[in-house]
This record gives structure tokens, sequence and C-alpha cells, in this order.
């Protein structure tokens, strides 16, 4: 299974995408913003990267940070927002594999994980 790294800046968040995945069978890591994700992204080297796009520090330009440094990382974009086909559109555009909506249904979680280990 695969090694995931959630980073969103509310723990909540964190929480559920955590249960989902470890009863898949999954390692979850967590990071509470885009600079602990990027701090830990050397040390724990994480298969998948699921990402909040509104968080305190902005998900795109962590996105953006990390495939610079780290072309090869396999990242899922989640967002609650009204417009998320524009943010997908954009995310995807600039290097992600795809994206989430939150509230977050298991099977759009397990569909994600599986696209990135394809």
């Amino acid at each position: 299974m695969a090694k995931i790294m959630v980073t969103d800046d509310v723990g909540f968040i964190r929480g559920m995408l955590k249960e989902i995945m470890e009863e898949a069978g999954h390692e979850v890591v967590e990071a509470c913003s885009g600079e602990e994700l990027l701090d830990l992204y050397e040390q724990d080297h994480p298969d998948i990267i699921f990402l909040d796009i509104f968080m305190s520090d902005n998900g795109m330009d962590t996105m953006e940070r990390m495939l610079k440094k780290h072309p090869e990382a396999k990242i899922v974009i989640c967002s609650a927002i009204g417009g998320m086909e524009y943010v997908a559109k954009e995310a995807v555009q600039k290097g992600a594999v795809t994206c989430i909506r939150k509230p977050f249904r298991v099977d759009s979680v397990l569909e994600a994980i599986q696209m990135c280990l394809e």
C-alpha cells in the first residue's frame, strides 16, 4: 500500500482523511501547513500528497514549489469551494494528478489514490 501525506490546516479534516486511508491499508503522515509539507517531504518521502488548496499558506503555491523541486510528486488537491471546476482545471494544468471536493466521499478519496498509483 501507499504512504500518503495529508496536508490541511484543519485537524478534523486530516483526521477524516487519515481514517479513510488507514482503513484501506495505507500509511498516513500529517502536515498542518504547506511549509510543514515541504519540510517533511524530504524526511518521509510519501508516495502521494493530499493538499488543501485554501490554507493559511496558499496550497497552489505550495504545490508549485513542491513540483519544482520534486516533479515526480503525486499531488491530489482538496477543496471545498464553489468554483471547484476552475480550481481543479488550474491545479491539473499546473501538475496535480486530480482534485477532490470536501466534504469527502470515501470512494472519491480511494479513486484519487488509485489514480496516483497507476
